[in-house]
């Protein structure tokens, strides 16, 4: 046979046996290439119009715009993905939600926004959605999924020669976005690595633990978060196994009245 394995085997550094247990394993394995930055962009990009779409479109204001994006800028710029343009933008919805895309666009609504009571806590909500776009969270889920089989590489070139295959992308994402959920296993990641993202910046690390107190209160809401989330309860449990980890944290800001100043007659 051709490729790597086949020279591995010309060459006597692989044995029959072991090349079959190889070539076994290479196809078991989703032969996909991870996708590319400028790919995660133009999914990115088209997931975000669903969003606006689908959850009130863009709430105008532009002091609250400024605050909200100073906040998530400071805690992407801690991220373990530094290196990408983060975009934050408010929702005109009164369900409490927040959402990550692909290429680091960020969501909160303003419903949320009204419920948090601090820097601290909106730090961590945004934390946790850097957090998804830091660990590829949703393009590892769209890599593995029936979408993209038969595909060995995903490229701008097939996106713009092929509408159909972007839609279809999207509407996977949208689907496990708003209704099906990520695995529960990569949000309660995302929470482990927000509280530490807001913790890096110099905020209490609490917040996102204590916005899930409220968030748990929320339960009547149309909130995505509490329908495709792990319980707030249980959230709340490991981020407060969490927390302790930090030592004494009591110096550490959470920053209420600059909250309330900020957000005061904008909500």
């Amino acid at each position: 046979g051709g490729g790597l394995i086949g020279i591995l085997e010309s060459t006597g550094a692989v044995d029959k046996k072991t090349s079959g247990i190889l070539r076994g394993a290479g196809a078991l394995v989703q032969s996909l290439q991870p996708i590319g930055w400028e790919e995660e962009r133009a999914i990115g990009g088209s997931l975000a119009l669903e969003v606006f779409k689908n959850f009130g479109g863009q709430y105008k204001n532009d002091k609250l715009q400024r605050y909200v994006s100073l906040v998530g800028l400071s805690v992407a710029g801690v991220s373990d993905r530094a290196d990408i343009p983060y975009h934050f933008a408010i929702l005109n919805s009164n369900d409490p939600n927040a959402f990550a895309a692909p290429g680091g666009y960020i969501f909160v609504s303003a419903g949320l926004l009204r419920m948090v009571r601090n820097e601290a806590e909106l730090a961590g909500i945004l934390g946790h959605e850097v957090a998804h776009v830091a660990k590829r969270h949703a393009l590892k889920t769209i890599e593995r999924s029936k979408t993209l089989q038969g595909f060995s590489q995903l490229t701008t070139s097939i996106l713009d020669s092929d509408p159909g295959v972007l839609d279809n992308i999207v509407k996977e994402m949208s689907a496990t976005l708003f209704t099906k959920g990520l695995d529960q296993n990569l949000e309660y990641e995302a929470d482990k690595f927000g509280m530490d993202y807001a913790y890096r910046v110099g905020y209490n690390p609490g917040g996102l633990r204590d916005f899930m107190k409220i968030l748990g209160k929320a339960q009547g809401s149309h909130s995505v978060l509490l329908s495709t989330h792990p319980t707030p309860r249980s959230r709340y449990g490991k981020l407060n196994a969490q927390a302790k980890r930090y030592g004494n944290v009591s110096l550490a800001p959470i920053l209420s009245q600059r909250y309330s100043a900020e957000t005061k007659g904008n909500l």
